[in-house]
Formats: structure tokens, C-alpha cells, sequence
């Protein structure tokens, strides 16, 4: 894994809403000609000043992907938005994320939240990137980290990605093993909620579906006072979809968005209502301390890094 520096991680507030993320991984997972080769290298070219090193590295190609949580503690709750990769989780069709062993839980600890404090986990759609801490390895069983929370399950993606169902031929094997180790336990244990197109977690907190990435993917919308902020899971994926909206990633032959038609329409309304209306957008994978804004010039949409 390539390591860059990734600041203090500093909390910020979201009007009466504290939050900070809790960084798992970070490194260069892709090329940019392999996942984002739609792409003309001159496009990135042209960005390379705010683009190198964070989030593209010109010399290497490579794409940097964080792997994080977002931890948010409202004056009632604290909720925990994805839960990355795990430690201890085979994947072989991932090998960078097989088998890791990270101070992940050290982390969240260190912010003076304990895994028992936590009563929300929103889990915005259930690749294997964003649900392996649901989990640990106790005796001989998986069982939930989070032992007092209510685990937030897009009822599409489990209906879609369940290797039980009669249709499995776009579930790799992969997703056979994060059922059985880091969804499956937590249905068993009772802590899993299904949700469908729309939930209200409190006052001026709601997980809207918005599919495209996965059928059942999620925003989280938080609201307090006259601030406004989304976590928007993997809507966006490099900071060159901000520039570039109709730009999807590809693994291997293949888009990685189940339907790359839609998720272009949903980022293009996204970023229209951000810019408009000055929303923080805390996408899941950019390497961003507090998420950023997003302004509509003549030529297009541009990202404003709040760590620049």
C-alpha cells in the first residue's frame, strides 16, 4: 500500500453535528488508463496541480482510493457512516484488501468514542469496502463490532447482491464471503434494518436511495441549523467526476456501476443542487478531511477542497 500524508483529521460541525473521519486505508488501487481511461490523459493534465499527489499520481498512474469512515455525533446520537474493509476478511478477487489487520478501532477509540457508543451504522450500499467492520473475529464466529447499534441495510442491494437468490450471475465470489462474514452475522444478532427508498434517522438526518452505483445505494443528507452536508457514498468516486460527470470507473471489462446511465443523471443533479444551495459533499473515497463544495461556472462543475 502507498502511503500519503493524511493530515490531523481534524473534526468540523455541520451546524450541531461534529464529524471527522476515520481513515482505514489509503493507496493506488487502480491506474487511471485502466479505470478511467474514458478519460483523455490531457483532461488530468490540465487538473494536475490540485490532482498530484492526493488523489493522482502522474509518474505512476495511480489513482488514489481512500477507504474511511465517518464518524458524526449529534447532541442524541452517534451514527457511523460505512465501515470499511475489516480486519481478518478474505478477498480474493480484492487482494489488497484480504486478510488486513489495521488500528481502524484504535482510531475510532482515540476521538473518545468506544464501538459500544455507537447506535447507527448507515451502511451506504454493501460492497466489501464499505461493510467489513460490521464485524470481528470473537472465538470462532463473527459477531457485530458495533454491539448496541442498529445496522442501516439498503433492502436493493440485499435483495440484488444475496448469493441466496435464484439470479447470481453478477455476484462474485467475493460478495459470497461478505454475506457470510459481515452481513449475515449481523441479521442473525438482530441488529440489521432493512431500508427501502427513504428513512429518517432524526431531526435533519435522512438516507435517501439513490441507485445507480449499486441498486440500493444511499445519500445521507444531515441538516442543523443553517449548514447542510452529504455523504454520498460512491455517487462520486475521484474528484474528476466533480469536472467530468458522465466519467464511470471501470474494473477490468467491466463498469463497476451496475447502471452507468443512471448514476450519471443522479451525479448531475447532485452537483447542481450542492452548487446551488452551498451543501458540503463528503464523498466516500476522495482523500479529504472535511469533504468539500462544489461551484457551477459556464464551463462546467468545479470541486473547492476544504483542505487546501
Amino acid at each position: 500500500m502507498t502511503e500519503f500524508p493524511l493530515g490531523a483529521r481534524p473534526s468540523y460541525r455541520i451546524g450541531r453535528v461534529q464529524a471527522r473521519r476515520i481513515v482505514e486505508w489509503n493507496g493506488q488501487l487502480f491506474r487511471r488508463a485502466d479505470a478511467y481511461g474514458q478519460l483523455e490523459l490531457n483532461a488530468w493534465e490540465a487538473e494536475r496541480d490540485w490532482l498530484d499527489p492526493r488523489f493522482w499520481n502522474p509518474k505512476s498512474d495511480g489513482v488514489t482510493l481512500t477507504i474511511q469512515s465517518f464518524l458524526l455525533e449529534t447532541p442524541s446520537q452517534v451514527i457511523l457512516v460505512d465501515t470499511g474493509i475489516g480486519n481478518g476478511k478474505s478477498r480474493p478477487a480484492a487482494p489488497p484488501f484480504s486478510n488486513l489487520e489495521t488500528p481502524f478501532l484504535d482510531q475510532l477509540r482515540a476521538t473518545g468514542i468506544t464501538p459500544d457508543d455507537v447506535d447507527i451504522v448507515v451502511l451506504t450500499h454493501l460492497h466489501s469496502d464499505h461493510v467489513g467492520w460490521n464485524t470481528t473475529w470473537v472465538g470462532d464466529a463473527w459477531v457485530p463490532t458495533f454491539r448496541h447499534a442498529r445496522y442501516l441495510i439498503p433492502r436493493a442491494d440485499y435483495d440484488f447482491f444475496n448469493p441466496a437468490a435464484s439470479d447470481t450471475e453478477h455476484v462474485d465470489a467475493d460478495m459470497g464471503l461478505v454475506f457470510t462474514d459481515s452481513i449475515d452475522p449481523i441479521l442473525n444478532a438482530g441488529q440489521g434494518e432493512f431500508w427501502d427508498d427513504a428513512l429518517n434517522l432524526a431531526t435533519g438526518i435522512d438516507l435517501h436511495r439513490v441507485p445507480g452505483h449499486t441498486p440500493g445505494s444511499g445519500v445521507l443528507t444531515v441538516r442543523s441549523d443553517d449548514h447542510s452536508a452529504q455523504f454520498v457514498g460512491d455517487l462520486l468516486s475521484t474528484p474528476m467526476m466533480v469536472n467530468h460527470p458522465d466519467l464511470c470507473a471501470h474494473y477490468g471489462e467491466h463498469y463497476v456501476d451496475v447502471n452507468p446511465g443512471q448514476i450519471r443523471a443522479a451525479r448531475r443533479d447532485l452537483l447542481t443542487r450542492a452548487a446551488r444551495r452551498g451543501t458540503r459533499l463528503v464523498p466516500a473515497h476522495f482523500n479529504i478531511d472535511a469533504g468539500g463544495y462544489i461551484t457551477h461556472e459556464p464551463n462546467g462543475f468545479h470541486f473547492v477542497d476544504t483542505d487546501a
